[in-house]
């Protein structure tokens, strides 16, 4: 046996040992022997949802952007943060009635990491208007970054000192405001050279579980290329507090099915439909160089191309499942 295959089947079968019983309550798992969770079938079978964020979907207008979407079987859209949702929310909100999408998360910067207390509760203040807003246009959450780079530089917070901040306050004051307004914060897992702690899935499930109702985590299939050791295993892990995926090629950060030998979700896939996920998908990623100019950027048709493209190999990989 491979080492990384020996580690993915240790990574399953010991999620309880390092997380499990912690969780368990949290994700309505059941504990079985050893104190082992004991994984209860999911309510509903889960469902694959494609999703692009709102850049990255053909045609100009909403309506043609959302009518993409529909015609080619997607099930949910990502949009911005920062004002976005605060301008463009009930303009979405009408031109997606009737439609077989749901709104997934919002995406944007964050950084609750300086020492200055105001300066976090600024970051806090920031964000409670956007939340109302996801809330109101009835979208899965807001993903939350709590630090990014290694905080060497005077003025902020050590890793320990943010991440008990975060739980206790500046992320539980946000998730309870999200909980308040029906939607939740959730909170990304990133690399080790992005990120000082909240690396892994299963870490930020445990942080979900911590700061209560109104949390929730995400899996990213790049970040968790580096960071786990099986996608199954991390998606277990979260259970009913995942709450959405990104996904995007495993040899470089490029729409999934450029490199087709390489990139292989249906171990993940496996996980998601052990919990029953109902969650997006979502691509989050480049576009590879074009062929004819590397200085200029794919033309669109390129681009659609290889979006259809991507839908079908991650239908194949989910039937496969």
């Amino acid at each position: 046996m491979k080492r990384r295959d020996f580690l993915k089947a240790s990574a399953v079968a010991g999620v309880a040992t390092v997380y499990g019983t912690q969780l368990a309550a949290a994700q309505g798992q059941a504990s079985g022997e050893n104190g082992m969770p004991k994984l209860a079938p999911p309510g509903k079978p889960a469902e694959l949802n494609l999703c692009l964020q709102w850049s990255g979907i053909p045609g100009g207008e909403m309506k043609e952007k959302l009518d993409f979407l529909e015609a080619n079987g997607f099930g949910a859209v990502e949009i911005p943060s920062g004002d976005w949702p605060i301008k463009n929310g009930d303009a979405l909100v009408e031109a997606m009635k009737g439609r077989k999408l749901f709104l997934a998360t919002a995406c944007g910067p964050s950084d609750f990491s300086y020492a200055e207390r105001e300066k976090r509760e600024a970051e806090v203040q920031k964000f409670l208007p956007i939340i109302e807003a996801l809330g109101k246009m009835k979208s899965v959450g807001l993903i939350i970054c709590p630090a990014r780079g290694k905080l060497s530089e005077p003025g902020h917070l050590s890793g320990k000192e943010l991440r008990k901040d975060f739980v206790e306050n500046t992320g539980k004051r946000l998730a309870q405001h999200a909980a308040k307004h029906g939607t939740s914060i959730v909170l990304e897992p990133l690399r080790r050279n992005e990120t000082p702690f909240l690396r892994q899935v299963a870490d930020g499930a445990r942080m979900a579980a911590d700061i209560g109702p109104g949390a929730t985590v995400m899996g990213d299939f790049w970040h968790m290329g580096l960071e786990e050791t099986s996608f199954m295993g991390a998606f277990i892990c979260a259970g009913k507090l995942l709450s959405h995926v990104h996904i995007a090629g495993l040899k470089e950060r490029i729409i999934p099915g450029v490199h087709p030998e390489a990139d292989q979700y249906v171990d993940g896939f496996k996980g998601l439909k052990l919990i029953g996920y109902r969650g997006a998908v979502s691509f989050e990623g480049g576009w590879p160089r074009n062929p004819a100019d590397p200085k200029k950027d794919l033309p669109q048709e390129e681009k659609t191309k290889l979006i259809l493209n991507m839908a079908k190999l991650l239908r194949e990989q989910w039937a496969m499942a």
